[in-house]
């Protein structure tokens, strides 16, 4: 048999409690801190990456309108007659004759090379120049590669200290030497030798060069080449 429900809050043991129309209780304001939207520190970096970035566009547009600082550098009409090589003509005897390779100027690239010899008694000497003046594009990154790579020669290219921003020596001993230096957007390069002489006539061979008198070609070089590159930045 089923018996009726029994009411629940009237005469029962189980009271209902009062429904409240009032206001509703009261929220605790959470801290400040908590309260306030995060901020987004990601907003301030992106905006500062973008003008970073306009930036650099600027300063290329206008690296690439105006050019590179030359650094006083000039295309000289003949290099050899800017090159005096006065070190050199003390130790391997004056000046016999020069001779200007190439003189080529362009918008982008100025090339330049001559050839002078220095006579001594039976020997000679003979001293190879050549200049380059970067317009438009930086030589920096490709000078030591390019430059010290191992070719026909088979030299160790040595650094030189306070030549240009970065210089290289090598030298032989069958009388031969070189000296290569990077200054800013110019490239220069001076190679010294023992010149020996073939007779065709008699078809002998030339007596081997006496490499010993490359001795302190170094010093020379070096000397000679900070006298011209001062000369070709005026």
């Amino acid at each position: 048999m089923i018996s009726e429900p029994e009411l629940v809050g009237g005469d029962g043991d189980v009271p209902i409690p009062p429904f409240s129309h009032g206001p509703a209780p009261a929220v605790e304001p959470e801290p400040d801190g908590e309260r306030r939207a995060a901020r987004r520190p990601w907003l301030w970096a992106l905006g500062g990456a973008l003008v970073a970035s306009a930036l650099w566009a600027g300063g290329l547009y206008a690296y690439q309108a105006v050019g590179p600082d030359l650094g006083g550098y000039r295309t000289p009409d003949d290099l050899c007659d800017e090159a005096e090589l006065a070190a050199l003509s003390t130790a391997f005897g004056k000046r016999d004759g020069a001779s200007q390779e190439m003189h080529e100027v362009h918008e982008a690239l100025d090339q330049v090379q001559c050839s002078v010899t220095f006579a001594s008694g039976e020997q000679s000497f003979g001293a190879d120049l050549s200049y380059a003046l970067h317009k438009k594009t930086d030589p920096g990154p490709e000078f030591e590669p390019a430059e010290t790579a191992p070719s026909w020669d088979d030299w160790e290219w040595e650094p030189v200290a306070g030549v240009g921003e970065r210089a290289f020596y090598a030298q032989d001993d069958e009388g031969f030497a070189g000296l290569k230096v990077l200054d800013g957007q110019a490239v220069l390069t001076l190679f010294v030798s023992i010149h020996t002489e073939y007779d065709p006539e008699t078809g002998e061979e030339p007596p081997e060069p006496d490499a010993s008198a490359m001795s302190g070609a170094k010093d020379l070089m070096v000397e000679d080449m900070k006298t011209l590159m001062a000369g070709l930045r005026h």
